[in-house]
């Protein structure tokens, strides 16, 4: 089964406003996907990059909120 996944962007500026419009599939899969990362990797990567670190930690969190 294929799951929905739409997302818009919209700048104005340095504001950035995206949203993301997804059904449960695509959830479950995104949540998937976060086991599949090694953060600790992807962090030691971006540390001399405080910005991607700090996104990075973002979405971390993001794909762990889809899980619950």
């Amino acid at each position: 089964m294929q799951g929905s996944f739409e997302y818009k962007l919209a700048a104005s500026g340095d504001a950035i406003a995206l949203g993301i419009d997804l059904d449960s599939v695509s959830a479950k899969a995104l949540v998937r996907l976060d086991r599949y990362i090694n953060w600790a990797d992807v962090l030691k990567l971006t540390e001399n990059d405080p910005e991607a670190a700090r996104a990075a930690e973002r979405l971390h969190t993001v794909l762990q909120h889809l899980g619950q």
